[in-house]
């Protein structure tokens, strides 16, 4: 990292750091779209917190996916919530059942 030459990943581009922690990510890509209830079903957390990602989708016109990440550091911080992130939507951040 302390190389001239060294070249940051998309993801460390999008979220302002030189590296990240992959094992604090979690990766979900289809190869076709599927609808929002049944992706959420593929991240660990509570039925409220699904609901409350549902909420954002509607409100944001998300309907169907076939892509979404997460990132488990409670210490990174977002400040451009519109930003695209490898263009996906940033949705929030949301408590884990771990």
């Amino acid at each position: 990292m302390d190389d001239p030459e060294y070249m940051v990943c998309q993801f460390c581009a999008d979220i302002k750091t030189e590296w990240y922690d992959e094992d604090m990510i979690g990766v979900y890509k289809i190869d076709h779209l599927i609808n929002v209830e049944e992706a959420l079903e593929e991240i660990p957390v509570s039925k409220d917190t699904l609901l409350e990602i549902n909420t954002i989708c509607v409100r944001k016109g998300i309907k169907n996916i076939n892509a979404m990440f997460f990132y488990t550091d409670a210490d990174l911080k977002i400040t451009d919530t519109d930003k695209l992130f490898n263009g996906l939507v940033y949705l929030g951040e949301f408590e884990m059942n771990i």
